[in-house]
């Protein structure tokens, strides 16, 4: 833990100072991630954005704005914080660990460029999908832009845990790599989802006495990550009754064709 002790506090430190510059910044300020997300949703989209001094990048004729709001800072955080505290411990020097660190806020920032990519690209052709008469009436416009953000969020998290999982073996030896359960993977990205997405703005929250559409906001972010991982379940133990069906198959194969080799051979 001492070892990996100014790793942690480094993060924490860079969350806090990038929250804190978040919450005043505007478009101009965060043009180093929204310029290249407006760029990835332009190729996802075929849209065309107008750059819009302290607005952000806006569609006209879709009447879409890609605002400091849309920028996916948050979710670079949670990936940021979930590979430095989840991997660093397995690094065997300082310089690897440095070297972790620094990976770790690269490769969070292009896959937030990448997946909020995808974000804003549903989150303009689905409503357009959906039309209002056939949406319930409890499904408001902002309740369908939560999920939309939820769903793709919370379910890139996990691929971007289990490929980070993966390079993080070439930093490690042998000796020091650890095999985590299933379950244990499994919730890792669950746990930072929750602490980022909803226990931190609890904190502030409470500080602030303020739980103006708190509640409703966490029991709709709750309700669409449990059918998620229900989802993720149901999928994991249809591969693995696949899988145990093709290895069965294999084996009665396998005897099949000894049984035919030795009639063969008498």
């Amino acid at each position: 833990m001492k070892k990996n002790l100014i790793s942690y506090l480094l993060a924490i430190l860079t969350v806090l100072a990038i929250k804190l510059f978040y919450r005043t910044a505007d478009s101009e300020a965060l043009s180093w991630i929204l310029t290249p997300t407006t760029w990835w949703v332009g190729i996802l989209s075929g849209i065309s954005f107008e750059r819009m001094a302290h607005v952000g990048y806006v569609s006209h004729e879709y009447r879409f704005i890609i605002a400091p709001s849309c920028s996916g800072v948050r979710f670079l955080l949670i990936a940021f914080v979930m590979m430095v505290f989840s991997f660093t411990h397995q690094m065997d020097s300082w310089r690897k660990k440095g070297y972790w660190f620094v990976f770790s806020a690269l490769f969070s920032y292009v896959a937030t460029v990448f997946v909020n990519g995808i974000r804003i690209t549903v989150s303009i052709y689905l409503p357009m999908i959906l039309k209002n008469d056939i949406l319930p009436a409890w499904l408001t416009a902002e309740r369908l832009h939560t999920m939309i953000g939820t769903v793709i969020y919370f379910s890139m998290l996990f691929a971007i845990y289990y490929l980070v999982r993966s390079i993080s073996n070439h930093f490690v030896t042998a000796t020091h790599a650890e095999v985590k359960s299933t379950a244990k993977r499994f919730v890792i990205p669950v746990f930072w989802y929750f602490v980022m997405v909803l226990g931190v703005p609890f904190i502030g929250r409470l500080y602030r006495n303020d739980w103006n559409g708190f509640w409703q906001y966490a029991f709709l972010v709750t309700v669409v990550c449990i059918l998620i991982v229900l989802v993720f379940g149901l999928l994991r133990g249809a591969a693995r009754i696949i899988g145990g069906t093709g290895a069965g198959l294999m084996r009665g194969k396998t005897k099949y064709m000894g049984v035919i080799q030795k009639f063969y051979q008498k």
